[in-house]
């Protein structure tokens, strides 16, 4: 049943525009919002871009109801990807370049960014809800996605888990921990005050995580419509699948896998009721991903269904969309595919970024087609907004104007662009660039990729996974290159690809060779110099890591030592928690090279940083006394954090809960003995 042509009116402080539209317009409808976020799928994982393994008809009818967005982008990782995703802004401004490690809850993305979630709740008056990975931060509660946005949450924090018993680090209860929980406003009359934890979810071992999703997922779309009718939904849903399970392959029921046998006859890489049989080989684990691709996307039918029985699906506009490109070639236990696509997840050839994409339902004026637009991951903000605003005011030539929390910093270069027009009705995409990466001088990363039109420019393409060592073309296991028709066309690959380096860089023409066969650096040097200065013009203000030594002097204070940017603390990210071989304690953080100048009483700071709330220090300290805020705080074998002019104590080095006090006085002893 169509909802009710109403609109509830958000908090006064709502435009005029809008008051004056519930009034005077009779469909003043906002689409309810359906995004599904797919793990680690590869552009040769689905059965619409020619794929003959797995057939994906789900969201094929999408796309061929919708539009199939074929030079769609999202970053070459999973954590990086969905901070963009929900704050609308460029990997070097929110500072996330890769994945969080499993288990280091010591990183979020910044608490000064206004989510999507909370846009939609704020303008357009949304209820909004999230099932499945979150991957964004756990370090404190106002980390969740219940205090990020969301009225409803039911999944998990951490960016892999077991598939069957929802735990980390080896099957819950056995070893590691639980991670799966569920919250928000919703449980509690509206009310989730800051600090209140989800609740864990026991009892689910045996459940497949996929269909389990499905399930509150569908649940949640009938409760809204009986509960809600009269109000929009938004929906975010991060599928589990098919990321590698927690026993380290990736999992699927064993009644999927049967259907895939003929990939790998006789041979399994197991699975949580399957044991090993023959060898892991590199066929056993396509399929493996061929049943989880399978079980997703009969998820994505169960949860289109259920929204037409709650007479929802014409009123939905649906996205869909991968996180990054696949693990390719059995990296990560893993076989997902990009060919003919070059490269792997965790790099910036296409086949690291390419993304799988479509968007389907309410709001399109032109569907059927493909759009070859360039559209980002960071657009998506800005863009699922205006079509909330074209649907409440009934007008297609609305656009949503961005709002900022006080202190929050306003969209830059690079960031979310409005590409709603483009989507919805066919006319040329709005974006004509990409950032995909650029490092500010002395980071210690080093990848540089940059899109302009048809061009593309890149050095150390390798940044995570199995994107520092895939740098070729990766058919699936048994194929030769010319198996399919794929929608993406190219000759045979070359044998040895290029090496790009800042040397030599790369540069290749997307439109008439995506597969990134021929460099064309040395027949266009002029277009190579003017990209490499638009590259050192981002890097103004980019986000980057470095490490520090902090040393408390007698009579001094607090002092920092920039080390070498080859240290072995700053040699990766993932090694903020292990740089123990060093003396003294080490303090790595995110800054961009200009910045205004910060004063504390002991040290003066000349950098401003864009992650504000990732920014730490570590270390094992035998005292601490703090005087702040005129209370002196007494601890002993402390945790010790600094952001800015702030000092974060935790009770153990481990436990890395928050507490906020202003301009830091006196410290009285240093901190020596890095633990990692």
């Amino acid at each position: 049943m169509p909802r009710a042509a109403h609109f509830e009116m958000p908090a006064p402080s709502s435009t005029l525009l809008l008051l004056l539209c519930c009034f005077t317009c009779a469909d003043c409808l906002a689409p309810h919002i359906m995004f599904f976020l797919i793990d680690d799928l590869g552009w040769n994982d689905v059965s619409m871009h020619g794929a003959q393994d797995i057939p994906t008809p789900n969201i094929d009818n999408l796309a061929a109801e919708g539009v199939r967005l074929n030079s769609y982008y999202v970053n070459p990782v999973c954590s990086p990807t969905r901070a963009s995703l929900m704050s609308g802004r460029s990997v070097i401004h929110h500072g996330i370049s890769r994945p969080f490690p499993s288990g280091n809850d010591a990183e979020g993305l910044n608490l000064s960014y206004t989510l999507l979630p909370a846009h939609l709740k704020t303008s357009y008056n949304y209820s909004t809800y999230m099932v499945g990975k979150w991957h964004l931060g756990m370090k404190t509660a106002d980390y969740l996605p219940s205090h990020r946005g969301f009225d409803r949450f039911f999944g998990y924090y951490s960016g892999v888990m077991d598939y069957w018993t929802h735990g980390m680090s080896g099957p819950y209860p056995q070893s590691g921990g639980l991670d799966l929980h569920e919250g928000g406003a919703d449980f509690q009359a509206g009310e989730w005050p800051s600090g209140m934890l989800d609740d864990p979810i026991y009892n689910t071992t045996g459940d497949y995580s996929t269909l389990m999703f499905a399930r509150k997922a569908a649940a949640w779309i009938g409760q809204h419509a009986q509960e809600r009718p009269q109000k929009p939904m938004f929906m975010y849903f991060a599928f589990q699948g098919c990321h590698s399970g927690d026993n380290s392959f990736v999992q699927a029921p064993n009644v999927y896998m049967k259907r895939f046998e003929q990939l790998a006859p006789g041979e399994t890489c197991g699975s949580w009721t399957v044991p090993l049989t023959g060898k892991c080989t590199k066929a056993a684990m396509r399929k493996s991903v061929a049943a989880c691709v399978a079980v997703v996307d009969d998820a994505i039918g169960d949860v289109v269904t259920a929204l037409k029985r709650a007479g929802m699906y014409e009123d939905t506009l649906i996205v869909l969309s991968t996180d990054n490109g696949g693990p390719t070639d059995g990296a990560d236990n893993n076989n997902m595919n990009n060919f003919p696509l070059r490269g792997c997840k965790g790099g910036y050839f296409d086949g690291g970024m390419r993304a799988v994409g479509l968007i389907h339902g309410a709001g399109l004026k032109k569907t059927g087609y493909v759009s070859q637009h360039l559209h980002h991951v960071v657009d998506w903000v800005p863009t699922l907004l205006t079509a909330a605003k074209q649907g409440v005011l009934n007008d297609r030539t609305a656009h949503h104007d961005m709002t900022y929390a006080e202190g929050e910093r306003h969209f830059l270069p690079g960031d979310g662009i409005d590409n709603w027009d483009a989507l919805s009705t066919g006319t040329p995409s709005k974006r004509s660039e990409i950032i995909h990466v650029v490092q500010a001088d002395g980071s210690v990363e080093q990848s540089h990729a940059l899109r302009q039109g048809d061009m593309k420019i890149l050095w150390h393409p390798g940044l995570s996974d199995c994107g520092a060592t895939h740098f070729g073309w990766y058919p699936p296991p048994n194929r030769a290159p010319g198996y399919a028709n794929f929608t993406i066309r190219c000759p045979n690959p070359p044998m040895v690809p290029d090496t790009c380096t800042e040397q030599k860089p790369c540069l290749f023409n997307i439109s008439s060779d995506p597969c990134e066969h021929e460099n064309l650096a040395s027949k266009r040097p002029d277009l190579v110099k003017s990209m490499i200065a638009t590259i050192n013009e981002y890097r103004e203000h980019t986000a980057f890591l470095s490490c520090f030594l902090i040393r408390w002097l007698p009579g001094i204070g607090l002092t920092l030592e920039k080390l070498r940017a080859r240290e072995p603390c700053c040699r990766s990210h993932q090694a903020w928690s292990r740089h123990g071989r060093l003396p003294g304690a080490l303090w790595p953080l995110a800054y961009p090279t200009a910045g205004k100048t910060l004063l504390s009483d002991k040290l003066r700071w000349s950098w401003l940083p864009l992650r504000p709330n990732d920014l730490r220090w570590r270390c094992k300290c035998q005292s601490i006394r703090v005087m702040a805020a005129a209370a002196p705080l007494k601890r002993t074998s402390t945790t010790f954090f600094t952001q800015l002019e702030r000092v974060y104590l935790a009770s153990s080095w481990t436990s890395q809960a928050i507490l906020g006090y202003p301009s830091v006085h006196t410290i009285s002893s240093e901190c020596t003995n890095v633990k990692a």
